[in-house]
């Protein structure tokens, strides 16, 4: 009887043990992972009448093909240890005329579409505000480590309300990513 006691106690010290070891490795994980921010180069587009035809549906305001991100020259020698990927930047401007406001869209998003893959959406617009000339989109933690180690579409779609915008317009959008690094 007494060597079924030790045995369920050592089993029960065992589990704690274990236990505690495994919280202890989550929290060293966490203190030695860190986040490094990359803005992408911004690109600037025109918006014409021909681009805006049919109001009041969802158009395609601006599509890029990009070229694999090189991550590794981003990191240098951390390039084994990437943990993750997002976007944690994506912000949509009017730059000219100064008189153009946002007051003809509903909404806007932006999707990447990885090469031979369907889109992902990865930021949606917050609410417009007619009077704003640009817009802070709310980007989803949406892991893109895979997707941009490849050749990938943007794409930035506006729900156009059927107000008749200022035209022609130039506009920029401003991307960026952060990679996530974890030693452990």
């Amino acid at each position: 009887m007494k060597t079924k006691s030790w045995a369920g106690l050592l089993l029960i010290v065992g589990v704690g043990i274990t236990f505690v070891l495994l919280q202890s490795c989550e929290k060293l994980k966490q203190a030695t992972t860190f986040k490094i921010k990359y803005d992408l180069p911004d690109s600037h587009f025109n918006i014409d009448s021909t681009s805006l035809s049919h109001l009041k549906t969802e158009k395609i305001l601006f599509s890029q093909s990009n070229s694999a991100i090189n991550i590794d020259s981003i990191v240098g020698t951390h390039t084994g240890l990437i943990d993750r990927v997002t976007f944690y930047k994506l912000k949509f401007s009017i730059i000219t005329p100064e008189t153009a406001k946002i007051n003809w869209l509903n909404s806007a998003r932006i999707t990447v579409t990885p090469e031979g893959s369907l889109p992902v959406e990865i930021a949606t617009s917050p609410t417009i505000n007619a009077a704003d000339r640009s817009i802070d989109f709310v980007v989803k933690d949406v892991d893109m480590l895979e997707t941009v180690k490849k050749p990938f579409v943007l794409t930035l779609y506006g729900d156009l309300n059927g107000n008749i915008p200022t035209l022609p317009m130039e506009t920029l959008l401003q991307s960026g990513i952060e990679i996530t690094i974890s030693p452990l």
